[in-house]
């Protein structure tokens, strides 16, 4: 499959002087674009929107240690508002991701085939740090129609910090059908993984 940053800026590889000595300086998105890919996902600075990649270790709560159900809402990509809480009474699973970070890009179609193949699990995202005119085109490229909440400086995921804290991006978090954060998955993620966490959520 063709990158989808590479459909974003045509030729990028020939055209790469052009884009150095003209382009980047009367087209600052693409900038944007070429850096933030350049970039990926490396160690976390408060300055910066780079940040650590999870290895994929998973934690999956007790039931008593669940505590209270999460509060969580904000404005979508699309301008919508959205809370978890008109959620209740299914699983909600929350991705953290970025159009800039390359283990987002791996897990998308990931996500996507769960949330095809799981109706009754609604997927949030959180998207994080980002440009907005990327991360619609993100979610353009890769296909994704669940809502995906903006935190344009990280403040969302501080809802976590007492329960199962996030560390990496992407993070994915697994709400129980009461609200309660109930597992935590550090870095790219799988359909069958999801499947797998969510399973072992409900019989908890």
């Amino acid at each position: 499959m063709t990158s989808w940053y590479q459909s974003l800026i045509p030729n990028l590889r020939h055209h790469s002087i052009k884009i150095l000595q003209a382009e980047w300086v009367r087209k600052p998105l693409a900038v944007f674009f070429v850096l933030t890919f350049l970039v990926g996902c490396s160690t976390a600075s408060s300055n910066s929107t780079s940040f650590v990649s999870g290895d994929g270790s998973t934690t999956v709560l007790p039931v008593a240690e669940r505590g209270e159900a999460l509060v969580l809402s904000g404005t979508t990509l699309e301008g919508d508002e959205l809370s978890v809480d008109q959620f209740l009474g299914k699983n909600v699973v929350i991705n953290v991701w970025a159009s800039w970070c390359a283990p987002c890009r791996q897990e998308a179609p990931e996500l996507k085939a769960f949330h095809i193949e799981n109706p009754d699990v609604q997927i949030v995202g959180i998207n994080t740090r980002d440009n907005d005119p990327a991360a619609r085109a993100f979610e353009e490229f890769f296909g994704i129609t669940y809502p995906s909440i903006v935190d344009p400086d990280g403040s969302k995921q501080l809802v976590f910090r007492e329960t199962l804290p996030m560390s990496a991006i992407p993070t994915t978090i697994v709400l129980d059908k009461s609200g309660r954060v109930s597992a935590r998955i550090l870095g790219a993620v799988t359909r069958s993984l999801l499947v797998q966490v969510v399973d072992e959520v409900n019989n908890g």
